[in-house]
Order: C-alpha cells, then sequence, then structure tokens
C-alpha cells in the first residue's frame, strides 16, 4: 500500500540529513509519485531509482513498515507494540495488540491490517473493528507442524504469511480470508535440479503488476512464487540478506544488508 504525497511532503520538511553510509534499510512502502519511503536504522525518502533524497533520524530502528490511509505503521526491532507515526514519521501512538508472541512483520490490504508473530500467530484487524488472533498451531496442531512466524503480505485478494518449522526449514501459507489456511510449496528448479527454498525467511512482498508473491530470505536470495505453485523460481543476489522487495508502478526496489539496493523494472 502507497504512502500519500502530502505525508511524503511532510516528511521532507523535517529530513535534511545525507544519507549515513551503510546504514540499513530494512523495509519500505512506495509512494505516489514513484519513489519510496523506507526503513530502518532511520526513515529515508528514495526517489525512483533508489537514492536517498531525505532521511530522518529514529530513536529506534524499525523492522517492517506498512502504510494505511493517511497514517504510517510499524514495528521496531523489539516488536512488543504497534506504532503510529504521524505525517513527519514520529511516533504518536503505541498499542499493545492481544498476542503472546513478538510481533515480527506487517502488511496493510487496502482495509485491514495484518500481522504475524513469533509465536504462531496471525492477527488482523483494524481500528473500528479491533482485532482477531488465529493461533496458527494451535488450529492445526497435528496437521502442520508448529511454526515460528517471521513475514507476511497481502494482495490479489489473497494473504501469505511465512516463517520456520521446528526443523528449521521455512514454511509458507496462504488463504483468501484468513480463517483457512494452505501450505504452499516451496520447490524450485535450479539449471534442471530440483531444489527447495531452504533460506532464512526475511520478508514476504507482493507485486501486483505481475500478480505473485515474493519470499525473500538469507543469502541474497528471492523465491517468485506466482499462482502456478510448480513455477517457483529462485534469484540470487550479491548481498548476505535481502531485507526487502518494495513493488511500485514501474517496477521494484531490493534491499538488503551492507546497504545494498538495486531497482528492477
Amino acid at each position: 500500500m502507497r504512502i500519500r504525497p502530502h505525508i511524503l511532503s511532510a516528511i521532507l520538511l523535517v529530513c535534511g540529513l545525507p544519507a549515513a553510509h551503510g546504514q540499513d534499510l530494512r523495509t519500505g512502502v512506495s509512494t505516489d509519485d514513484g519513489g519510496f519511503l523506507a526503513a530502518g536504522e532511520c526513515l529515508a525518502w528514495l526517489d525512483a531509482e533508489g537514492e536517498t533524497l531525505r532521511i530522518r533520524p529514529l530513536e529506534r530502528p524499525l523492522k517492517s513498515l506498512a502504510a494505511g490511509i493517511d497514517v504510517l505503521y510499524a514495528l521496531d526491532e523489539d516488536g512488543f507494540e504497534l506504532l503510529k507515526l504521524n505525517m513527519d514519521g514520529a511516533v504518536v501512538e503505541r498499542k499493545k495488540l492481544p498476542v503472546q508472541g513478538r510481533l515480527c512483520d506487517l502488511a496493510f490490504d487496502g482495509n485491514t491490517l495484518w500481522a504475524v508473530t513469533d509465536a504462531g500467530e496471525i492477527l488482523h484487524g483494524n481500528e473500528a473493528s479491533g482485532w482477531t488472533v488465529l493461533d496458527f498451531n494451535a488450529q492445526y496442531a497435528g496437521y502442520y507442524p508448529r511454526i515460528s512466524f517471521r513475514a507476511v503480505s497481502a494482495g490479489g485478494g489473497s494473504i501469505m504469511v511465512a516463517g520456520v518449522r521446528p526443523d528449521a526449514m521455512p514454511a509458507a501459507f496462504t488463504s483468501s480470508r484468513g480463517t483457512v489456511w494452505s501450505e504452499r510449496t516451496l520447490d524450485y528448479s535450479e539449471q534442471g535440479i530440483p531444489c527447495v527454498f531452504s533460506a532464512e525467511v526475511t520478508d514476504l512482498s507482493y507485486d501486483a503488476r505481475q500478480d505473485r508473491f515474493y519470499l525473500l530470505g538469507s543469502g541474497g536470495v528471492q523465491l517468485a512464487l506466482p499462482g502456478c505453485s510448480h513455477c517457483n523460481s529462485l534469484t540470487r543476489y550479491p548481498t548476505d540478506t535481502l531485507y526487502a522487495r518494495i513493488p511500485s508502478d514501474a517496477g521494484a526496489l531490493l534491499l538488503g544488508s551492507d546497504g545494498f539496493r538495486r531497482t528492477e523494472p
């Protein structure tokens, strides 16, 4: 979900610092003018090529950012509270959500905010309706292994969540409404050899132009997950960890460790 221009204009008014060398940006949203608002160790306004225009210092690094309607939602590294940011990027509200685990990631589908925790909880809601929490591990005990979730994304009428199983292997699940979940295979072929995605999960992204999800991970890998579960494909990037893939109308911005940034059409 993109943040509206007047929010970004307000952010720019309070920004005037050059980008610090090596600062990691780990999450972000696209903007209506084709640029990006990214966050990590700072809040950064980027142009369509991923070049830094302005930055705003943050009291604590952010690990997840989602743009609602005229508002930004975020999670810091602790994951104990849902943060609401005002138009200049300052935290104006902290809210405890009814979960047992730590919040790991956020996604907004145009109406509903989604979140996942490391205790296997999937929650969704908005300020008007409140929150609905699903204990995935209790719901699917004996059917799926226990999952510690790391990422969530929404789009195209679906929600996808991803995390790690007790054997340290990643797993992903999809749902149309967040009530019934089906496992998504993470198999792919590389040079004709059957493989299974085994990287540590760092993020999920939905690209509306391509109508597909992307699963990101350690080792700089990205697994494309189109509607055809037999058509998965893996791409490797020159970074130790791929943190985020932020789609826009014109392309996508990739963010990785040690300041890695790349735009793709």
